[in-house]
């Protein structure tokens, strides 16, 4: 059976043991069908090339790049990555990343912003590998992308922010692939009260059927512990930097 696995390089908080580093942002690295996929690129450049180093990943080693949407939290370190690079990659986002700032001038280099490759993406689904997809849009005013990995037990989301609302991306995934397995990366909730975080999780795991929760990210600590209140300790995991998860495809 193959196999496909997603390694947290970006969280808040970081492994335990190790001397990767928590930051703000996400990024995830998913190797599925022989591709090294890389979702987003938190916000620190430094950090995120420290916990890429950490985790024996070299950036030439990717296949492509895909920014959720534009937030410099999640293509601060962008710059840095493409530094590191000695071959043009194919980028894949909505046109307005491409307008996102960095702390200190645009979001690419005029030494880097040679080796992307541009590919626009928001329109319609995009299958980046046999089992890989990026969805569309689901909110116009959100400009966020999520990624789906179909699996032999169905397919498991993957969301930056969840800024268009975690019903909509949910809805799209379940039209294209039926059944939802799991949920990983953030929602916005740290400053969302019990109450409306009751209502998210109950549209995850009542309205959904959702089994498998990995939040990490924007959804703060704080967060996180609010859907464990309004689930069941179990039920909500956390995913921190070094931290990798595999499903069978």
């Amino acid at each position: 059976m193959a196999h496909a696995r997603v390694l947290c390089v970006m969280d808040e908080g970081a492994k335990v043991g190790t001397p990767l580093i928590g930051s703000k942002g996400a990024s995830f690295l998913f190797d599925v069908d022989d591709k090294r996929i890389l979702f987003d690129a938190g916000r620190s450049g430094r950090y995120f090339m420290h916990n890429m180093g950490i985790l024996k990943v070299k950036a030439d080693s990717v296949d492509a790049v895909v920014i959720s949407h534009p937030s410099i939290d999640h293509v601060g370190g962008f710059n840095s990555f493409m530094t590191n690079r000695t071959v043009p990659v194919d980028v894949y986002a909505v046109p307005e990343v491409w307008d996102t700032k960095r702390t200190f001038g645009p979001l690419i280099s005029a030494d880097n912003i040679g080796g992307v490759k541009k590919q626009e993406a928001g329109k319609e689904w995009i299958q980046l590998t046999e089992h890989l997809f990026i969805s569309p849009i689901v909110n116009d005013e959100s400009k966020e992308l999520a990624l789906v990995l179909r699996t032999n037990q169905g397919p498991v989301v993957f969301t930056a922010c969840a800024h268009a609302g975690i019903a909509h991306t949910l809805a799209a995934v379940k039209q294209r692939f039926g059944p939802i397995r799991g949920l990983v990366g953030g929602i916005h909730l740290s400053k969302v009260k019990q109450p409306a975080v009751n209502a998210v999780a109950d549209v995850i795991v009542n309205t959904y059927s959702v089994n498998e929760i990995h939040l990490n990210g924007c959804t703060t600590g704080e967060g996180i512990q609010k859907m464990r209140v309004a689930t069941s300790k179990d039920k909500i995991r956390d995913l921190f930097a070094g931290d990798e998860l595999d499903y069978t495809v």
